[in-house]
């Protein structure tokens, strides 16, 4: 698909459905007080959510609005910054980060779906077959193409139906609620900021698949505009229902499916399932579209659907055999570079290049972009490595790795309250708009420093 398609509505619908689905819940969750979550009350996070959502929003709209200008996905917009080579490494990490995304969100939903159907006593259908369902019409949402997925099934039935089961399952939920017991708990010191950066995260999340579709937008504007509207409103509705339902029901387990199951009547299953069943369509589906499109910036001897649809069937296979919490390990590590990777960009694009990319360049392997760009590299790590001083996260083995070196019972972030994600992204930024405008003194000239 070539021609730009989507409007301004149709993207925010698009970039809607991203936020119906797992991330939103599990976010929510994390924002708690069950363990491992960082004990917010009900009210730091009515007041953190929504200064959550508007940095997270900022960030997919920036990100739409460059990639709608240039009109190519994000393995090409990330090479004046990163060099080619540097973009073919993002890109490994980009579809590892995809791939380890759809196996959670096929999990979740799997999972739901059958505890929904137990909760209807319809029958003890077994989780891989639910999952396989929900791949199965992924795969078939892949073959039917973006443009008739975006136009037809998201902007005539499947958003409005996420969101009409959002709303009856918000009402259910929160009518038998007291608010006033939780309005009036305390609130522990230091973890207001690392909840809005918990928050903030849902951008960075969605950031590679934002890029590749807002290219088929009409206009820059529109896919900013499409972007932050259909995103904010989506994502902070879940949040803040997420968590008042997990903290008014006593969460006892840190899991999404006890979140929405718990104490449900007969006609909030059945919402549960429908909900589950289409949101588990969706969001594979523009996971894999993206990683597939990664996959083409590097290699293109497959056209991207097959790409896209193998990539989908890795997924399936990791939702299948690999625990959860080795997934989440991997994921809440390279969400961390995907981050410093995100604040590159922005940083070359808005303030060292001023908004001005050569699109015939960004094509060329062996041209002005060839090889690394040393000072995004810089850039890139030095923020991983703030992020992992403040607060290590990911795999076991490397926290604690990483805790024995750092000096301190507790992390910094949890001490003094840094948010970890926005301080290192900062510092990014900066770091490499400071190296950019002292080196690339031209907006098509990548340093000659190369490796």
């Amino acid at each position: 698909m070539s021609d730009r398609v989507f409007g301004s509505s149709e993207f925010a619908v698009l970039v809607a459905s991203l936020a119906f689905g797992a991330p939103a819940l599990i976010a929510s969750i994390d924002l708690l007080g069950f363990d491992p979550g960082l004990g917010l009350t009900v009210s730091q996070l009515i007041l953190a959510a929504p200064l959550g959502i508007v940095i997270a929003a900022a960030l997919v709209s920036l990100v739409a609005w460059l990639a709608s200008e240039n009109g190519v996905p994000t393995g090409l917009l990330l090479r004046p910054s990163l060099g080619v080579a540097g973009s073919w490494a993002a890109m490994i990490l980009q579809i590892t980060f995809l791939v380890a995304w759809i196996a959670l969100e096929l999990e979740f939903a799997g999972s739901a779906i059958v505890g929904g159907l137990k909760a209807l006593e319809l029958g003890d259908v077994h989780e891989a077959v639910a999952i396989a369902g929900l791949a199965l019409a992924a795969v078939a949402l892949l073959i039917a193409g973006l443009a008739w997925v975006t136009q037809i099934w998201l902007y005539r039935f499947a958003f409005w139906a996420a969101l009409a089961f959002t709303v009856v399952l918000a009402w259910r939920y929160l009518s038998v609620v007291d608010l006033a017991p939780l309005l009036e708990a305390t609130p522990e010191t230091g973890n207001f900021w690392l909840g809005v950066d918990g928050i903030m995260v849902l951008g960075i999340i969605w950031f590679p698949v934002v890029a590749d579709t807002a290219r088929f937008t009409v206009a820059a504007p529109a896919a900013a505009s499409g972007a932050g509207t259909g995103f904010s409103v989506a994502a902070l509705i879940l949040v803040l229902i997420g968590g008042l339902r997990a903290v008014s029901i006593g969460l006892p387990s840190h899991d999404p499916t006890v979140l929405l199951l718990d104490g449900v009547s007969t006609l909030g299953a059945i919402v549960v399932v429908a909900w589950l069943i289409v949101a588990g369509m969706d969001q594979p589906f523009l996971l894999a579209f993206s990683s597939g499109t990664a996959l083409s910036t590097i290699n293109d001897r497959f056209a991207g659907r097959i790409q896209a649809i193998m990539l989908l069937g890795i997924g399936t296979l990791v939702a299948l055999m690999v625990p959860t919490g080795i997934i989440r390990g991997i994921t809440d590590l390279v969400v961390v570079l995907i981050a410093q990777m995100l604040s590159v960009l922005l940083a070359d694009y808005y303030v060292v290049r001023r908004r001005h990319y050569e699109t015939d360049d960004l094509y060329r392997r062996k041209g002005i972009h060839s090889g690394v760009n040393l000072y995004g590299l810089i850039a890139v790590l030095a923020g991983f490595a703030a992020a992992a001083v403040i607060r290590p996260v990911g795999p076991e083995s490397w926290v604690t790795m990483l805790e024995s070196w750092i000096p301190g019972e507790i992390s910094i972030a949890e001490s003094v309250g840094l948010p970890p994600i926005m301080i290192s992204m900062l510092f990014s930024f900066l770091l490499y708009a400071g190296l950019g405008r002292w080196k690339i003194h031209e907006p098509e000239v990548v340093s000659k420093l190369r490796v």
